[in-house]
Parts: structure tokens; sequence; C-alpha cells
């Protein structure tokens, strides 16, 4: 009768689906885009002579109660002419800073990222992440720099001593 009662508890573990895993609520900053600390210089020189340069400062993600999230990141982008004039008249370019808002769920090690539908998000698309531990995330990071575009991974980790 014990065996009987073993065997249905585990087949019932079995069969039931298998809950999301909890990943901790807080502030994960990004400490690495690939194996590159932050904060990273992207140059790009385009065959016209066209130098786009992009520097990402800091990128900060949230994941909050009720499966919202929120993503900072903040980044110049400076255009230079094959003259090497940079645009502006020369000034250094304004450090510039994007929000996201959105939800995202867990399933498993993988977590998804479903941006709020609005102007600034418009042309986002869905990221699905890895969950490395409770307290490690891995995201894929796309930008276009000029006419390149780059497929990069953000590491982030919970930090307790940001916002």
């Amino acid at each position: 009768m014990a065996a009987r009662l073993v065997a249905g508890i585990l087949l019932g573990l079995l069969a039931a689906p298998r809950a999301a895993t909890a990943q901790a609520t807080g502030s994960y900053l990004a400490l690495r885009i690939d194996q590159s600390p932050l904060p990273l210089a992207d140059r790009v020189t385009d065959s016209d002579g066209t130098t786009y340069l992009i520097e990402f400062d800091r990128m900060v993600l949230s994941l909050r109660p009720e499966s919202r999230f929120r993503a900072i990141v903040r980044f110049r982008r400076t255009l230079t002419s094959a003259a090497g004039q940079a645009r502006g008249g020369g000034r250094s370019a304004p450090l510039q800073t994007m929000t996201v808002t959105g939800r995202y769920t867990v399933t498993g090690r993988a977590i998804r990222f479903t941006p709020d539908a609005s102007d600034a998000t418009r042309g986002l698309r869905i990221l699905d992440g890895t969950i490395e531990s409770r307290t490690r995330i891995a995201v894929p990071f796309d930008y276009r720099n000029g006419r390149v575009t780059r497929n990069r991974t953000l590491r982030l980790e919970l930090r307790s001593d940001i916002l």
C-alpha cells in the first residue's frame, strides 16, 4: 500500500506542470556586454567615411512585483562626417536615456520581456533572456550602429546598492 502511495505521488509530480522559477525582484545592473565591461564604446565607419560612435554608459533592469519590468539605458551617440566634423558643431554629444517598461514571464530558466505598446517602443521586439541564477540574468541586446547591426548579450547582476 505504501509503495502505491509513493508511486502515485511521484506520478502526480511528474505529470504536474512545472512551476516557474522564482526570479529575485529588484534592480539588476549590466556589468558586461558580451565579455566587455561597461562603459563600452562601439565605433563603426561606413564606406563613405562617416563614423558612428555609440557609448553605452549604464544599463539597469528592474524586476518589479506583478511581473512588471523597467529597463533604463544611458548612452551617448556621436556622428562624425568623413571630414572629421562632429554633428552639433564639434560639441560632445549629450548623455541620452531610454526607458522601456512592460511585462516579464519566467518559464524554467527562460525569462521573456514584452514591452508595453507606445510610440517610444514602436519597433522593439520581445526579448528572450536566460536566468543564470536567482541573481543573474543574460539578455540579448541588438542595436544598429550606422549600417551595422550588432547582436550582443547583456550580463546583469542583482544589486542592492542601486534604485
